[in-house]
């Protein structure tokens, strides 16, 4: 995994994101956020839960964004998040 500072519960967040997608899809959506989170973040950059849920709003498929962002919503220490 790509080396980042993972700040807040940016981590929870994202194995949480990771445990909401169906086993099949599990390596798919992993690889697809990493690459999301360096491309926002840049190689071992500081992630914050923002930068996770953007992550995931840019590499989840329409249909299954909101399902992705409210298994993660109790893990964050800002749900307003959400909206932005």
């Amino acid at each position: 995994m790509t080396d980042f500072t993972w700040t807040e519960n940016s981590r929870t967040v994202f194995d949480e994101s990771l445990k909401a997608a169906p086993m099949p899809f599990r390596g798919v959506t992993k690889k697809g956020l990493l690459k999301g989170l360096t491309k926002i973040v840049g190689e071992g950059g500081d992630v914050r839960e923002e930068d996770v849920v953007r992550a995931i709003k840019d590499s989840t498929p329409a249909p299954f964004v909101a399902q992705g962002l409210k298994a993660i919503e109790p893990f964050l220490t800002d749900s307003s998040i959400l909206d932005r």
